[in-house]
């Protein structure tokens, strides 16, 4: 019987011992995953910790710093992708063009129609002087995908790549990408409307850009830029009426701008001395017309001078010297009273006046002189309106 009862305990001894070693591995694998969790959460929170320090510093401009804290910000967390393309961010900003390109590159490959890894790689190519890759890249990201604010993010890209073709003087390609700036903005946003305005401008599309800056002002009419560009597009495009009187609403203090007073006084020197205005009597479209043809003989005379050539020498041996010959050859005919009384002549004496100012600008430079700069202008103006 006691040698029952010693096997008896020493089996309750040993499934004691088990049943205790089971809760202890039990509370050491709790601890185990306390601590592991622990330790996980601490490197999430070092990790987002240096991810701010980098936002940060990027933010005040100092990139060599923000690179230094999203590397850490990676050891800690090395596939967050976030981290990594703010990195990128860094880079650039730093002018690491080759590091940046490197982790922009592997994050494109997992997402290719990311707007702004695109974008990214855009500005770098840009900065690389390579326009086939930053054209490329530009476009990917306009027609790329946005998580926040797609239309206005895609727009702001093409804007970029606008004045990015401009500064580079490639007007060719920045003519097709402004216009197509213009069509993808939308009607109501007027500081949009004047920027694709002003970009208008800029590649000379002076009609294009007085619909943008009039649909402007169709929506706030003392819209100073849109006054001032609608007024610089009319001026371009020879409309010198309209240029008037859109740099007429403008406030004094902008009125009185160098460059725009400039424009101001000419449109309206120009509306006086245009013989081809409507509204005008015989007599005083006779009166201009014979105005104009003095004033580009004696350029034409005061030019020719200035090469040391007579402009009256026999023969006639230059263009300069035969235009001005066979004006002074229809002298009778295009005086004021002939023309009063034959207003059909008035366009050919207007045409041989055009082409003395044409001649005299291209040996003697563009004119000074008001009254030249005037005739100058009203022939821009027929060519404009295919006249």
């Amino acid at each position: 019987m006691k040698e029952s009862g010693d096997k008896k305990a020493a089996g309750y001894s040993r499934e004691a011992v088990l049943a205790s070693c089971f809760v202890l591995l039990i509370a050491l694998f709790g601890v185990t995953a306390f601590v592991t969790r622990t330790y996980h959460k601490r490197i999430h929170t070092l990790a987002d910790e240096w991810y701010a320090s980098g936002e940060q510093a990027l933010a005040a401009d100092r990139a060599e710093e923000a690179v230094t804290d999203f590397r850490n910000a990676l050891v800690y967390s090395p596939n967050n992708s976030i981290f990594q393309f703010h990195l990128a961010r860094a880079l650039i900003a730093a002018r690491s063009w080759d590091d940046a390109e490197e982790y922009l590159q592997s994050l494109l490959s997992d997402a290719p129609g990311s707007g702004e890894i695109n974008l990214a790689l855009a500005r770098i190519a840009a900065q690389k002087n390579s326009l086939a890759d930053a054209m490329r890249y530009y476009h990917s990201a306009v027609f790329g995908s946005w998580e926040q604010n797609p239309i206005e993010m895609r727009w702001n890209t093409r804007y970029e790549l606008c004045k990015y073709l401009l500064e580079r003087n490639d007007e060719k390609d920045a003519e097709a990408e402004v216009i197509a700036l213009a069509d993808n903005t939308a009607p109501g946003d007027v500081e949009r409307l004047d920027q694709a305005g002003t970009l208008l401008l800029k590649t000379q599309q002076w009609n294009r850009a007085l619909m943008e800056f009039k649909q402007a002002l169709a929506r706030n009419r003392r819209d100073v830029d849109g006054l001032t560009g609608a007024g610089t597009a009319a001026f371009q495009a020879g409309q010198y009426a309209d240029a008037d009187a859109f740099f007429e609403r403008l406030p004094k203090g902008q009125r009185e701008k160098a460059d725009i007073a400039f424009m101001l006084e000419l449109s309206r020197q120009t509306e006086t001395a245009d013989p081809f205005a409507e509204g005008l009597s015989a007599r005083e479209r006779a009166r201009r017309a014979a105005a104009a043809l003095r004033t580009a003989e004696a350029r034409a005379a005061t030019c020719s001078q200035s090469l040391g050539q007579a402009i009256g020498a026999t023969p006639a041996k230059t263009d300069l010297q035969k235009t001005f010959a066979e004006a002074e050859g229809k002298k009778r005919e295009w005086s004021e009273s002939e023309l009063a009384m034959h207003s059909e002549e008035i366009e050919a004496a207007m045409a041989a006046a055009f082409q003395l100012e044409s001649l005299s600008a291209e040996r003697c430079g563009e004119p000074k002189d008001a009254a030249d700069m005037t005739l100058r202008l009203i022939a821009r103006g027929r060519s404009s309106a295919g006249q």
